[in-house]
């Protein structure tokens, strides 16, 4: 599987409190703040009614974005 890095400033939904969904969150291990994640991992959002998405789907408008305690361990 396809895997890439981001910043869970980036507001991407394998990076929310309120997606469901196993996108393999990893320290990059180049430096903190960078995580990496699998790009078509897919799950749900529990906040707009359980539309499936992809992890890597920008969040950056939804207003109900939330680091996930996962995510929030490599900040």
């Amino acid at each position: 599987m396809a895997t890439t890095t981001g910043n869970p400033g980036q507001s991407k939904c394998a990076f929310c409190k309120r997606w469901t969904g196993d996108a393999n969150l990893t320290n990059q291990g180049i430096g903190r703040g960078l995580i990496r994640f699998e790009i078509s991992a897919r799950g749900t959002c529990t906040a707009s009614g359980n539309h499936i998405q992809k992890s890597a789907v920008d969040g950056s408008g939804c207003r109900n974005y939330e680091i996930s305690p996962e995510a929030n361990r490599y900040v």
